[in-house]
């Protein structure tokens, strides 16, 4: 199985985030790993030149000249790389109760139409992902309002835009590693949660 961890750790060696992940990869035994860091390679914002090619190839059906072709040529790279994985374990911390943009802009780069999604078709069946995230502090994984503590959009997006995709197993593990009197305990809860994914998807 190949797995591919996109990782976004813009607090580097001092991540709580790094801690979730450091945890994956010390209980992962696979060596088929690929990683796409974040940090190093900027992704692709569609511009108007870029939307009206991704418009005529994936909506329209339509083939696209050099130029047009070389405007969605990142995107195309980075929808192959994550299709050839089997799973895929994205690390992020939140930013204000959500995912960060840098996570978001490689989102919205590898989710085309007729790719990584189409209507009424699971374009990414088969396949895994799984989300690691720290935050400031807990919230609710299970319901979404304006109440606090049910502010945690990652667990709601996660599960709207895999599942749109067509993933057959999303999960999401998300913690806070602030106070320092509970740290190790909730790191040993998400290794607990970590070792029965793995056991499940690395068979």
């Amino acid at each position: 199985m190949k797995t591919l961890v996109v990782k976004y750790l813009p607090t580097g060696s001092t991540s709580n985030t790094k801690k979730l992940l450091d945890v994956f990869l010390e209980e992962n035994k696979s060596q088929n790993i690929e990683t796409l860091d974040l940090l190093k390679d900027s992704m692709p914002i569609f511009d108007e030149a870029s939307i009206q090619a991704y418009y005529k190839r994936n909506y329209g059906g339509q083939k696209l000249d050099a130029v047009e072709a070389k405007t969605l040529e990142k995107n195309d790279q980075l929808i192959a790389q994550i299709k050839s994985a089997d799973v895929v374990v994205l690390a992020y911390p939140m930013h204000n109760f959500g995912i960060p943009a840098a996570v978001k802009a490689y989102l919205d780069a590898v989710i085309f139409k007729g790719e990584t999604f189409d209507y009424g078709v699971k374009s990414m069946a088969g396949k895994k992902v799984l989300t690691l995230f720290t935050s400031g502090g807990i919230y609710s994984e299970e319901t979404f309002n304006f109440d606090y503590p049910n502010w945690n959009t990652i667990a709601l997006q996660s599960k709207a835009m895999y599942g749109f995709m067509g993933f057959d197993d999303i999960e999401t593990i998300g913690t806070s590693l602030r106070d320092e009197a509970t740290a190790s305990e909730k790191l040993a809860e998400v290794r607990s949660k970590v070792k029965t994914i793995i056991a499940k998807w690395y068979k």
